[in-house]
């Protein structure tokens, strides 16, 4: 693909049509970090294809909660939190904003799969780290909203995209090396300019932008390297290659993460990954 067609494509993001208004309202709400409960639910309750599906969450194996829950207060308040409702509320109005049916290759629940995998390990870490910089809301919704871009690839050249998911392997490094061959941008400089569009906190934005970069000197950069790390974690559990997973004994050092610290969440996460596969199914739904 010729530069200058690469460059009216990506104009293509900036040039999407505004956010519906009911997810406008919903994607501010997720980001007040003052809304209290009550507050949140009356904004998600604008959209019932969100409510049911976190109500869907609220009652999956993954929280292993006895009894059915149709209230989403009471779902909120019991089982899943008002940070990871915000969170996850955000990936489901992203997932519904940007379609993905033409792009025969992409496999929906495998994405969110692989997002969820690296935001929980990523925030497992954070809250064991010495960091204030390291927010754990922040660094678990920063975990959810790595590879957006690919989402908005598919939707500006579904075709393109479809031939790289067909020619990659499905882990990270393979799908951003074919990004960069045959769409000519990557994934995480797709995502920044559509975080961007989209009005998304900055911090999301800066974090997406300088993902994969080396030598970073900027503020954000233990955050960065700390979802690298998760990134690349999440993708040998994703792809059930957990036993081929190296010791990651550098990234670790860097980090100033135990090793014991860091067996002790990848075994968690190896146990846990078939309840993660039902959310994702649910927010792919």
């Amino acid at each position: 693909m010729s530069q200058n067609k690469i460059d009216l494509e990506i104009s293509k993001i900036k040039n999407l049509p505004p956010l519906p208004e009911e997810s406008i309202r919903i994607i501010s709400a997720v980001n007040d970090p003052e809304i209290t409960v009550e507050e949140l639910v009356d904004v998600l309750s604008f959209s019932p294809v969100l409510v049911a599906r976190l109500l869907g969450l609220a009652n999956s194996a993954f929280f292993g909660r006895a009894g059915k829950i149709n209230d989403l207060r009471i779902a909120i308040i019991q089982v899943l939190g008002l940070n990871l409702v915000k969170s996850l509320a955000l990936s489901i109005v992203l997932n519904v904003e940007l379609k993905t049916a033409e792009c025969k290759n992409f496999d929906a629940e495998f994405f969110w799969g692989h997002a969820l995998v690296t935001a929980l390990i990523a925030q497992k870490l954070a809250k064991n780290m010495d960091d204030e910089l390291l927010q754990p809301n922040i660094i678990y919704t920063s975990g959810l909203l790595l590879n957006i871009g690919l989402l908005a690839a598919i939707y500006i050249y579904p075709a393109e995209v479809n031939e790289v998911l067909a020619n990659s392997d499905r882990m990270e490094g393979s799908v951003l090396n074919e990004m960069q061959s045959t769409v000519g941008k990557t994934q995480y400089e797709i995502g920044a300019v559509l975080l961007e569009r989209w009005q998304l906190p900055n911090v999301y934005q800066e974090i997406i932008k300088q993902f994969r970069q080396s030598n970073l000197q900027t503020e954000e950069a233990r955050v960065v390297k700390l979802l690298e790390l998760s990134h690349w974690v999440a993708a040998y559990i994703v792809n059930d290659k957990a036993d081929e997973m190296p010791d990651f004994s550098d990234e670790l050092t860097h980090l100033l993460i135990s090793k014991e610290l860091f067996v002790q969440v990848v075994e968690e996460t190896v146990i846990n990954k078939d309840n993660v596969k039902e959310l994702a199914s649910v927010i792919s739904a």
